[in-house]
């Protein structure tokens, strides 16, 4: 039987549902493989779920990343990224290649909206996007207001009030 859900890095090692790719061998993954070398070793639409946990990050070049989620992703599939927002302090490790904020993602999404920035053919539905926050900062609800007024958040309280993460959950059109 076929694994359906994948795990970049090795986040769901002790889930026999799911494959785990990771370049550490250290780690135990299912398949040994860095991810900077494209392309991935799988087959296209080949994955119902997948998982990026704190992993993107870690790459060198975020488009062709994106294109191999797409490829490998079945249309019905969903993929969930979570990764340190650009304002917390988990941003600044050294092994960290990129920082993201909560528009990141907006090159690849197909919002219905004119999109400014310069269009890839693999485009993803949203499903969700939100920053998160410390635990201390979810008592006030900051949360839900600066995730009701994104733009407002990353221009003028992001360094006031830093984010946690930023998740996103999408689906590949195709």
């Amino acid at each position: 039987m076929k694994k359906r859900i994948l795990a970049l890095g090795a986040t769901g090692k002790d889930d026999l549902e799911v494959l785990t790719v990771d370049s550490n061998p250290k780690l135990s993954p299912d398949v040994v493989h860095d991810l900077n070398r494209m392309p991935w070793p799988f087959e296209d639409n080949q994955f119902d779920s997948i998982i990026c946990h704190h992993v993107l990050e870690h790459l060198m070049n975020f488009g062709p990343a994106m294109s191999e989620l797409y490829r490998i992703c079945r249309g019905e599939g969903e993929i969930y990224i979570e990764l340190p927002h650009h304002s917390s302090y988990h941003a600044s490790s050294p092994d960290h290649k990129m920082r993201f904020n909560y528009f990141s993602f907006d090159r690849y999404l197909d919002t219905g909206k004119k999109n400014l920035w310069i269009t890839v053919d693999e485009k993803f539905r949203l499903i969700e996007r939100k920053v998160t926050f410390h635990k201390s900062f979810r008592r006030v609800f900051l949360h839900k207001i600066f995730n009701r007024y994104p733009l407002s958040y990353e221009r003028f309280w992001t360094y006031i009030f830093p984010a946690e993460h930023l998740v996103l959950r999408i689906q590949p059109i195709k």
